[in-house]
């Protein structure tokens, strides 16, 4: 018989005592959006700027600086909208790349997969390589397909696949490409901002305001070098997606919400220097290694071996008889916000606790315990 919040003792809500905040304010534990830091807050609620105005300028290329840094070095275009937002202008700039038909997808989860719809949203037919939930990028397969590929084509895959949890091998990736003269595209919407990233040798990458970095969500990042992009075919690029134009701009093309830009800045001084992002990736290592060791603990089985593991997302299969949606509410009635309610979670029978925002071992350790029990 399956279970349900208000069965067992054990189950049952904790009293309004144990944290007063907690039934009103759930503490979130979801890949986005994420627990933000109250200066974020703080920052989003200023005074609103118009997009056009010179105090606004120097603080909208502060951040291009500021995301520069944390990847490398790599220049960087903004857009309003989501992480799918910035992969669809990459989808729209392969279409428009003389070598368009020269393209192989990595599908290792539901992310890898939507990189694959856009592909054929934009025409495109690409290779494919599709590996199984909770596995990784194979490099060895994805070496055969670049030895049938004419050098000067692309590979597009998810670094961090959040469906999964599992962290693919970007830099083994770029080796490859580099020995066999290929171009290496990425969405690291989940990974940047969780462990050291070098785009520096990256053709374009993808990545979003909402995530790790822990502001609003409603930019996306398309991380490229304008000089790699002259030869597009430019007249088949909508206006509002052209990477190069947005690259070559100083300010924004077009209206940006000043609360976005502003929050933004502010989460990006975590990373101001190696040190604080050092640390920032520490973090959530030690906490994300928690969640994954007390879970293991308590019996419950993760979807990603630990070796191939980003710790920011455990993916687990829910005990108790319960269902995703109903391990979700229950969850919830312990004053946590957890993901599995999406479909492809939900069908597969998985949840997720991602550490990507601003929580700490001691915001995650009642929940663990409850689980345990």
């Amino acid at each position: 018989m399956s279970l349900t919040p208000s069965m067992p003792a054990t189950l049952e809500p904790p009293k309004r005592g144990y944290r007063k905040v907690l039934q009103d304010s759930p503490i979130c534990l979801l890949p986005g959006p994420v627990a933000l830091a109250p200066a974020v807050m703080d920052a989003f609620r200023e005074p609103i700027l118009y997009h056009r105005a010179d105090e606004f300028l120097p603080l909208y290329e502060r951040v291009r600086e500021q995301l520069s840094a944390l990847v490398g070095g790599k220049s960087v275009a903004l857009f309003v909208g989501s992480g799918t937002l910035g992969n669809d202008a990459v989808a729209a700039t392969l279409a428009a790349d003389p070598q368009a038909a020269n393209g192989l997808v990595l599908v290792s989860g539901e992310f890898g997969n939507r990189l694959l719809k856009q592909t054929h949203r934009w025409n495109l037919a690409p290779r494919t390589l599709a590996w199984h939930w909770g596995e990784a990028w194979d490099l060895a397969q994805i070496e055969e397909a670049f030895k049938a590929m004419p050098r000067g084509g692309w590979v597009w895959g998810t670094h961090h696949e959040t469906s999964t949890g599992v962290l693919n091998d970007l830099p083994g990736l770029i080796a490859l490409a580099r020995q066999y003269g290929q171009r290496v595209v990425v969405d690291c919407v989940s990974s940047l901002a969780t462990v050291p990233l070098d785009l520096s040798e990256v053709w374009m990458a993808t990545g979003a305001s909402g995530k790790a970095i822990g502001s609003y969500a409603g930019i996306a990042f398309v991380f490229a070098d304008a000089e790699t992009l002259t030869h597009l075919e430019s007249a088949k690029l909508p206006t509002y997606l052209d990477i190069h134009s947005a690259l070559t701009t100083d300010g924004p093309r077009f209206t940006v919400p000043s609360p976005l830009i502003n929050s933004l800045h502010t989460a990006l001084e975590v990373f101001a220097t190696e040190a604080s992002s050092a640390a920032r990736f520490a973090e959530i290592a030690a906490v994300g290694g928690l969640v994954r060791s007390k879970l293991e603990a308590a019996g419950f089985t993760i979807l990603a071996p630990e070796a191939i593991a980003n710790p920011a997302i455990v993916t687990f299969a829910p005990t108790r008889g319960l269902s995703a949606p109903e391990f979700v509410e229950l969850c919830r009635s312990w004053g946590y916000q957890i993901a599995g309610q999406s479909g492809y979670l939900a069908e597969r029978g998985l949840v997720q606790i991602a550490v990507m925002g601003s929580v700490s071992a001691r915001d995650v350790e009642p929940l663990l315990d409850k689980l345990a029990e």
